[in-house]
């Protein structure tokens, strides 16, 4: 008789009340799973390849220590060792001109605000970086909005490529605009280096921010990332190990929203999509959970969610505060997204709200093809910046913005999305990850799709992009930890 090969489960997610229902969902496929608390607790003498099957779902604090195990066993990850091309808003936006470029039909170029790559430091030297950046069409457009009045103007958005949760994000028409929106040089730290990074007083809290007597909080980011993970292809690299993937520092931002340019110098600008369909007044966006798995195998959840801003929306010459301008749910109390209900199913908005009444399917093929179009050009333009590897898998948060034409904009893609409880969310959180653990144990050989239950939880991925033959072979044969 064929010897049972084990499955060990390792569940520690970056939002811990999913745990247990992810314990349940890995036990409808492996019943027979043993789930650990340490990734230690696996015998070492099962450590050794073939080994057994180790299937690990964890937060961004421990992917570093438990990648390694994967030159040991079978099994997956839920993580990439590197998906910066992705989740770095400047990077995100070198991809698409690269792919672009040779591809002028490519479903990217219509679907995504133009983008340009900034490096900003004083507030004095905006007019270089401007000049410096590898696209002038942002100078251009500065220039010709200092002749017009502001409803007329073409409004761009600034936002921190490594920083997430809505914070540090300004908008703007003119130069002068833009240099105020950076910290000058008289606030920059001129403590010994050794002290950076390290966490003040000041940085326990988020600032609180005033602009025309609204109160705007901005949070800071808290996810963690990959940290200290490293690839190698040979034992020589060992000499000459470096962090692939860094924890993202946290930012305070100064008082009256200035930004702390001694801190992040590395920023994207965007045309600000002014014509919107608003929801009951508000300005919203849709967030659209795509997988991707081994190399590469891509797929869009069916159910997406709709999320609102804060307050009513007002267009940018009208100088709203951000609560009104950001639908970003870090931006909001938790309370306030309960009550004023920020967080909507995305099938349940109303069908007249733009003229078509296929309007949401149509958004949804959208956001199907732009999904696949663009982990497809990541994978081929910065395959260093977006490292796919077979026996990893991750999810993402992609976010969109719909115009009155019912066009669908790519906005960003964050990686490790937090879930929340409330509302509509949590019971489609649930939803997803039992189809995320569906598709993942299909990938190592644990599920039973032709199951009735089971086909209609896979049924709930739709597959947009399978890259896995037109990706050149890996040359990745080891996983080290940090500090190896």
């Amino acid at each position: 008789m064929k010897p049972v090969t084990p499955v060990y489960a390792y569940v520690q997610v970056a939002s811990p009340w999913l745990d247990e229902h992810l314990r349940v969902f890995i036990r409808h496929h492996a019943p027979d799973a043993i789930f650990v608390e340490e990734i230690d607790e696996i015998p070492s003498s099962c450590m050794s390849f073939p080994g057994p099957v180790v299937f690990q779902f964890c937060n961004g604090q421990l992917l570093t220590k438990n990648f390694a195990l994967l030159n040991r066993t079978r099994g997956l990850i839920n993580a990439y060792p590197n998906s910066d091309a992705l989740a770095r808003k400047d990077h995100l936006g070198a991809v698409v001109d690269y792919w672009t470029a040779k591809r002028p039909e490519s479903i990217l170029g219509d679907h995504i605000p133009q983008t340009v790559r900034l490096t900003l430091d004083y507030s004095e030297y905006v007019d270089e970086a401007l000049m410096a950046a590898d696209d002038l069409t942002l100078l251009s457009s500065l220039e010709k909005n200092d002749e017009m009045a502001p409803k007329e103007r073409e409004w761009w958005i600034l936002k921190p490529a490594l920083v997430d949760c809505g914070a540090g994000i300004r908008i703007f028409s003119t130069v002068e605009e833009l240099a105020g929106h950076l910290e000058l040089a008289e606030y920059e730290d001129d403590e010994n280096e050794e002290s950076y990074g390290e966490e003040s007083e000041s940085q326990s809290e988020p600032a609180e921010l005033e602009k025309n007597g609204h109160e705007i909080s901005l949070s800071i980011p808290g996810l963690d990332s990959l940290d200290g993970l490293v690839l190698t292809t040979k034992p020589s690299a060992l000499n000459n190990l470096s962090k692939i993937r860094a924890k993202k520092p946290e930012y305070v931002f100064r008082e009256g929203g200035r930004i702390p340019s001694a801190q992040m110098r590395s920023f994207v600008a965007q045309r600000y999509i002014v014509s919107i369909p608003p929801i009951e007044g508000r300005k919203w966006h849709v967030r659209a959970y795509v997988l991707a798995i081994g190399r590469l195998q891509v797929h869009v959840f069916d159910e997406m969610l709709a999320l609102l801003a804060g307050e009513d929306y007002q267009p940018p010459w009208e100088y709203p505060n951000l609560k009104s301008s950001l639908t970003n749910t870090a931006l909001q109390d938790e309370e306030d997204v309960e009550r004023r209900q920020s967080m909507r199913a995305f099938s349940d908005l109303p069908e007249n709200l733009l003229p078509n009444r296929q309007w949401k399917k149509s958004v949804f093929d959208q956001i199907c093809q732009i999904s696949g179009e663009l982990f497809r050009a990541a994978a081929h333009t910065m395959a260093d910046k977006f490292v796919t590897l077979d026996r990893c898998f991750e999810l993402f948060a992609v976010d969109f913005l719909v115009d009155t034409d019912g066009t669908a904009w790519l906005l960003e893609v964050n990686e490790t999305p937090a879930f929340y409880t409330q509302g509509v969310s949590g019971p489609m959180a649930l939803r997803l990850m039992e189809s995320v653990i569906c598709v993942a144990m299909e990938h190592i050989g644990l599920a039973h799709v032709g199951e009735a239950r089971n086909a209609v939880i896979r049924k709930r991925m739709v597959e947009v992009l399978d890259e896995t033959a037109g990706l050149g072979r890996s040359n990745i044969t080891e996983i080290l930890e940090e500090g190896c």
